[in-house]
């Protein structure tokens, strides 16, 4: 699946959400990549996820997605 780079960051931002109000599934060496990813996107780079990081997010949205999940007010 192909996202824009907004798309991407609020992907990988609710998932970095969802580890830290939900449930903790994320290591912090995945947490550490996934903010790298996040700041190439703002910096216009390019940083692909480790591919077993990629599947565990992609796991998780689907179970966020279908559970109507929302981060809380801050």
């Amino acid at each position: 699946m192909t996202y824009t780079e907004s798309e991407r960051f609020e992907k990988l931002t609710t998932a970095l959400q969802y580890d830290s109000y939900g449930e903790k599934y994320l290591t912090a060496f995945d947490r550490i990549f996934i903010h790298k990813e996040r700041s190439s996107l703002i910096n216009s780079q390019v940083y692909l996820l480790p591919a077993d990081v990629e599947e565990k997010i992609n796991t998780k949205l689907i179970f966020i997605k279908s559970k109507n999940w929302e981060s809380p007010e801050i």
